[in-house]
């Protein structure tokens, strides 16, 4: 016999009957049923588990739980349900103003209605001077906004990632300038597009829409120029040669179509004073103007003839300060004198010939004029001013802290529009 392989099979089955006893043990023995309950001695006896006890045999007192007495509520805070988001336009106060509010600016603190729920790029005055046109990058659309909000798309096409937009006066037609230097002119009455020169930058239209002006920066200074060409590019000719002082020349076509840019590249005035050069499109020789101070900045009245600027010097301790002169023929550099209001032209908008309207900061620390930015969170006042008398008077105090960008208003006088730093939405004052 082999005792060998005999002792072999005797373990197997050994080791099979011990893991099968084991498997029975933990997973298939049925469980010792609970000790049966009894009264001795007028209590119910049956270890820990009173479960079983007959109804009229009494627990031990040491496990019997205190009788429950009438429940009395507590008092329950309930958080206020948060106000719903605001629809927009957003024209009247989602609640009841504090009375010294006006809806009318007469001012004082004064309801600001929110036209747009999302950024406005480029926001214009439209051609009929009562609606507005802008652009909104998220939706890549082209938008006209009525007086109340009520939005209409200008083309059904989508514009990706336009970095600029410049209006003809009508706001019928657009150069559209993008991060990679493609320029196109976009007919919003036609629907049809045009490709202008990579090389090209800087534009704005001639008053009647018909001529534009803009700066051709070749890869050498002396291919760089100042030039004028019909709004498809075509028949374009220079006009001043740019060379090193592209950065120093400011595209702005006058209303009375004599002027087509600005030029600082005058004589040295000394430390706090500068010349400006007037460009034409015919090289005329124009007067220049001297403006106290640096960081200039302009806009044209209606009619062209006069100018508002804002420069910064040691007198205003470096914060930008307004100024009106004359700008047209024989009276440039004329009537030039300070408005006493620390703020940018930019932030400016004229209702006519002689009244402007001025977002103007309610702070500005020295040196503000140096690094606007500084000033992109600090509230505004909106002044209305008379260039005739050089009265300036408050407007409006906006109910809630803005901090306004691109200014204008409506033709008739009724709205004054601007665009909110801070997120970029259109918004809307009445003004009577």
């Amino acid at each position: 016999m082999n005792w060998k392989k005999f002792l072999v099979i005797i373990g197997f089955i050994g080791v099979t009957f011990g893991l099968g006893y084991l498997l029975y043990f933990f997973f298939f023995r049925p469980l010792a049923a609970p000790p049966a309950a009894v009264c001795g001695n007028g209590i119910c006896e049956t270890g820990e588990d009173y479960t079983n006890c007959p109804k009229d045999c009494p627990i031990p007192p040491e496990v019997r739980l205190p009788p429950a007495k009438p429940g009395v509520p507590e008092p329950v805070e309930v958080a206020p349900t948060p106000a719903l988001p605001p629809t927009f336009p957003l024209l009247t106060p989602p609640a009841p103003l504090p009375p010294e509010v006006s809806t009318v600016a007469k001012g004082g603190s004064t309801w600001v209605a929110t036209l747009t729920e999302t950024k406005a790029e480029g926001m214009s005055l439209a051609g009929d001077g009562k609606n507005l046109v802008y652009y909104d990058k998220a939706a890549g659309k082209f938008y006209r906004s009525t007086p109340d909000g009520q939005l209409s798309s200008l083309s059904d096409k989508t514009f990706f990632e336009v970095e600029k937009i410049n209006w003809a006066p009508d706001t019928n037609k657009a150069i559209l300038e993008y991060p990679d230097g493609s320029n196109i002119l976009f007919d919003f009455t036609t629907q049809k597009q045009v490709t202008l020169p990579k090389h090209w930058e800087e534009f704005d239209f001639s008053p009647d829409g018909n001529q534009i002006v803009g700066k051709s920066m070749g890869l050498t200074p002396e291919a760089r120029w100042l030039i004028v060409a019909n709004p498809d590019g075509s028949n374009a000719r220079a006009i001043e040669p740019l060379g090193e002082n592209a950065d120093k020349v400011q595209v702005a076509w006058s209303p009375n179509n004599q002027i087509i840019a600005t030029s600082r590249t005058g004589e040295p005035q000394g430390f706090d004073r500068q010349e400006i050069l007037l460009v034409g499109m015919h090289g005329e020789n124009f007067k220049s103007l001297i403006v106290e101070g640096w960081g200039f900045e302009y806009q044209w009245s209606k009619a062209g003839d006069r100018m508002l600027y804002s420069v910064y010097n040691s007198a205003s301790d470096y914060k930008p300060l307004l100024w009106i002169v004359d700008a047209q023929g024989d009276a440039i550099g004329n009537n030039r004198r300070s408005l006493g209001i620390n703020t940018w032209a930019e932030k400016c908008a004229f209702a006519d010939n002689s009244t402007v309207y001025c977002a103007v900061p309610q702070s500005l620390e020295r040196g503000y004029g140096m690094m606007p930015e500084l000033a992109d969170s600090i509230p505004d006042t909106f002044y209305k001013i008379d260039l005739k008398t050089g009265l300036k008077t408050p407007v409006a105090i906006p109910y809630e802290n803005v901090t306004a960008d691109r200014v204008m208003v409506s033709a008739d006088g009724q709205y004054l529009y601007f665009t909110d730093k801070a997120t970029g939405r259109v918004n809307r004052i009445q003004l009577k």
